[in-house]
C-alpha cells in the first residue's frame, strides 16, 4: 500500500466532519500499486480482518465497503461472503477526516508523531504521506510484517538519526 487516509464517505451531506458527520460513514482510503498488490489482494485481507457478523446501529460506523468505478465494483460483490451484512456501494465524494484521525497508531509515539505532524502539518499532508503511513502499518496495525523489509526502508524515511535508533530499537 502506497497510502491510507481516514474519511467520510456514503452521504450526502457537504464537508462532514466527526462532530457533524451527517449521513455519511467513517473510511478508509487506500492508494496502492496494482503491479504489487492486487484489489483482489486487499479485498481477500479486507474479509479476512471485518467482523461483518457486527451491526454497529449506526449509519457512521456502519458495515460497509465502497467501490470507485465498475470494475471495482464487480470483484467487490463477486468477493461478499455468503450471509455478509455489509453495504457494497460508489465511494462518491471522499473527505479526508480531521488531522487526530490521521494515522492513528502513530499516537502510541508522541515523537515520532510530533517529528511527522511538524514536516506534514495539514491533515491532508499527514495522510498523504507515503512515510507516515509505513510507520503506522508497521508499528501499530497487528497485520504479518516483513520487519527486515521495513528495517532496509528505514533510512529511507527522513527521520532523525536519534529517532531512526529508536525505532529500530522497537522492533529489534
Amino acid at each position: 500500500m502506497l497510502r491510507t487516509r481516514v474519511g467520510y464517505c456514503g452521504g450526502e451531506k457537504r464537508e462532514p466532519t466527526y462532530r457533524s458527520i451527517g449521513d455519511h460513514t467513517e473510511a478508509l482510503s487506500i492508494d496502492f500499486d496494482p503491479t504489487v498488490l492486487s484489489f483482489g489482494d486487499i479485498l481477500e485481507i479486507f474479509w479476512q480482518g471485518h467482523d461483518f457478523s457486527r451491526n454497529h446501529g449506526s449509519r457512521q460506523y456502519r458495515n460497509a465497503l465502497f467501490f470507485r468505478n465498475d470494475e471495482q465494483q464487480e470483484a467487490t460483490e463477486a468477493s461478499k461472503p455468503a450471509g455478509a451484512a455489509t453495504d457494497i456501494e460508489p465511494v462518491g465524494e471522499f473527505t479526508i477526516a480531521e488531522g487526530y484521525h490521521q494515522k492513528y497508531y502513530l499516537t502510541r509515539y508522541r515523537e515520532i508523531r510530533a517529528f511527522l505532524e511538524s514536516h506534514y502539518p495539514t491533515a491532508k499532508e499527514l495522510a498523504d504521506s507515503a512515510v507516515a503511513t509505513r510507520l503506522n502499518a508497521y508499528l501499530g496495525s497487528g497485520m504479518d510484517r516483513d520487519w527486515g523489509r521495513f528495517l532496509d526502508e528505514l533510512p529511507e524515511y527522513g527521520l532523525p538519526e536519534e529517532m531512526e535508533v529508536e525505532v529500530r530499537g522497537m522492533v529489534g
